[in-house]
């Protein structure tokens, strides 16, 4: 769509586009700084524009257009975004992280579409909002551009009707527009996941040949759909940033329809992109569709090479001057694959010689591989019926029957070659789709795969189940063996006390006979052998024996180092050093260092001590048998009283 408006003074100090109008009607083209470039003008989108008569020739207009192009400012000298050059930040009131503070601003003549105070971009002839469309509940684009008259009411009318009529799956959606103070407005379909040139420079260093291909049909099928109305409807300004990607599904919008216009005719307004715009758009012979199809090969350059073309140009003025020359971009000789390179210098030749975007499409380099479908199947999955569908080919397909049992992929797809059925650059690819219907079959159905998952889960409730009952029974004899150990330890603790109390009695015995001996009764060599064999019995010489019986029969006092009595403990119980050590540095930690604090321990107290069950028994024995053997001890009979006869001899069972 375009606005023209006639002979505009040209701003010195702007110096942002030039115009010049071969058929009298006035056009501007645009120019490329930094490595991202600017939207394109028209001074319907500008304010400031220059006109030439047509009656002066382009050779006489070169000198003026190289002194305007090369007083254009340099790169550095502009910011860009998706949405065009950008003023300095600190001029522009960014709100679009603000989203709490939305509200509306403006609403639509017809109240349906309202402005949200939400900034998505700036421009320097557009600005875009975020905004609401009130009927459908959705966000939509409120896209706002200054002008300084107001086109004919007709022509305005009657260009929104086509744009609005414009609805393919590959071009973002014109709603409704209208003309306001000094700006004209268009509501679009929201795209927020980004342009084709952020995509690009996304998946550096290349984006690979399967992607180029996806976005490559979806921009050609949109173009296909513009160049098919009757007349025809040209856009004017492909580019990789004119073309938007729905980042979820990989989809490719073509954008910015503001400078699409209906061929009536050979169209001379010169608007666009200088690297993009076709030669024929700067000469006064006039231009068609086909301006769109040399855009589309400069966006196939800049995705196969990631370059943005005639990138080695400084300024506008170089581009044209090539552009005019016939000089391609520098870049177009990076590109490796030749397919590719055989579309774009297709795109980029001149006029009459380049394909229609339709022809594009049905290139080898393009053309969509063929779909394999199951048709039908039997009940066993074993008679199948398969179909070959070749999408943009008339819809060409071919049905054949496929037995699961006797046939194999590769067999039936070589006879189909062989008999001219089939194209044998497809073998490969038919089939691989003809084995994964054939996987896909083999898998069971999601009925079958939810009666998998609760078998599953049965077997794994049941393994549990099953290692359950295994652990129990396993605790439940481990407990059986704990009460039988402890049972033995009980009737070792009953044998341990009674052969103390034997060791005590014999003790007791002996004491008794060494104090009862008479001349009388005994010999004294008698006596002598005796207490001699009871002593080498014992492994003591009489003095030991005498030292040992002593020790062994005091009770200790409160006050005794628990060390020595837990050495006597360990003497007595026939452990070594070692296991008195132990004993002791363990009943130390318990802060006991004395028999006192020993005897002053509850029975709950002793299990938390940390020695085994025979020491702590070893122990309690030991203060209970001194305590006994103490209260035990009988008075011995007085001198006076006549001597007796001595008992016999005690047995070897008293003698330990």
């Amino acid at each position: 769509m375009s606005f023209d408006n006639q002979q505009q003074p040209l701003d010195p100090n702007s110096n942002l586009h030039v115009t010049f109008s071969p058929d009298s009607s006035t056009a501007t083209t645009t120019s490329k700084f930094d490595d991202k470039p600017n939207e394109n003008y028209s001074n319907f989108y500008a304010p400031l524009s220059q006109s030439f008569s047509a009656n002066d020739t382009i050779q006489s207009q070169q000198q003026n257009l190289d002194e305007l192009y090369n007083s254009y400012p340099t790169r550095a000298s502009f910011q860009h975004n998706s949405y065009g050059i950008l003023p300095p930040p600190n001029e522009i009131n960014d709100q679009s992280s603000s989203h709490d503070s939305e509200k509306v601003v403006e609403v639509s003549p017809n109240e349906r579409y309202v402005k949200l105070n939400t900034l998505l971009g700036k421009g320097a002839y557009k600005v875009v909002y975020k905004a609401i469309d009130r009927e459908e509940g959705y966000e939509v684009a409120w896209n706002t551009m200054q002008s300084m008259q107001s086109p004919n009411n007709k022509d305005l009318e009657h260009e929104i009707q086509i744009l609005k009529s414009v609805r393919h799956p590959n071009i973002i959606a014109f709603h409704d527009a209208w003309y306001g103070e000094n700006e004209f407005v268009f509501i679009t379909e929201l795209m927020t996941s980004g342009t084709l040139r952020e995509y690009i420079r996304k998946l550096a260093p290349l984006p690979n040949l399967k992607i180029i291909k996806r976005w490559s049909r979806q921009i050609l099928k949109g173009l296909a759909y513009l160049h098919s109305h009757n007349p025809p409807i040209i856009h004017r300004d492909i580019k990789c940033d004119n073309i938007f990607i729905n980042g979820a599904h990989g989809e490719v919008k073509i954008g910015d329809m503001g400078t699409a216009e209906m061929k009536l005719g050979k169209k001379y307004t010169v608007i666009g992109t200088p690297e993009f715009m076709a030669p024929e758009m700067y000469e006064e012979q006039g231009y068609n569709e086909k301006v769109d199809i040399y855009a589309f090969g400069m966006c196939l350059l800049e995705m196969a090479t990631g370059e943005y073309p005639y990138g080695e140009c400084k300024n506008a003025a170089q581009i044209y001057k090539k552009v005019s020359a016939g000089i391609k971009p520098a870049c177009l000789l990076k590109v490796q694959n030749p397919e590719v390179l055989n579309v774009i210098e297709n795109c980029l030749s001149n006029e009459d010689e380049r394909m229609s975007a339709q022809e594009i499409l049905e290139h080898s380099f393009l053309a969509v591989e063929p779909d394999v479908v199951l048709l039908a199947a039997d009940p066993d999955n074993i008679h199948l019926t398969l179909q070959v569908v070749f999408k943009g080919m008339d819809k060409l397909s071919v049905k054949f029957d496929f037995n699961v049992e006797t046939d194999t992929a590769e067999e039936v797809v070589r006879e189909m070659i062989e008999e001219q059925v089939l194209p044998e650059r497809y073998q490969h690819h038919i089939t691989k789709e003809i084995n994964r219907i054939l996987r896909d079959i083999d898998k069971p159905t999601e009925s079958e795969q939810a009666e998998q998952v609760r078998r599953s889960v049965w077997r794994r409730e049941s393994d549990i189940r099953n290692e359950l009952d295994r652990t129990r029974e396993e605790l439940n004899h481990a407990t059986d063996r704990v009460h039988e150990i402890e049972q033995r330890c009980d009737d070792f603790e009953t044998r341990a006390r009674a052969a103390e109390n034997r060791y005590r009695d014999a003790l007791r015995n002996l004491r008794e006979l060494e104090e009862l001996k008479s001349p009388t009764s005994l010999s004294e060599s008698g006596l002598s052998d005796t207490m001699s064999t009871m002593s080498l019995a014992n492994g003591h010489s009489q003095e030991e024996r005498e030292k040992l019986v002593n020790h062994i029969l005091d009770e200790y006092s409160d006050d005794t180092d628990i060390s020595v009595f837990v050495a006597d403990c360990a003497q007595a119980s026939h452990r070594g050093a070692d296991k008195a050590h132990e004993w002791a540095r363990k009943l130390q930690n318990q802060d006991i260092m004395t028999v006192g604090d020993l005897r002053d321990l509850h029975d709950e107290d002793w299990a938390g001590i940390g020695l085994t069950v025979f020491a702590l028994r070893a122990l309690k024995n030991m203060l209970k048998g001194k305590r006994l053997a103490a209260n035990q001890q009988q008075p011995l009979s007085p001198p006076s009283q006549p001597a007796q006869s001595p008992p016999p001899p005690p047995s070897s069972s008293l003698i330990l």
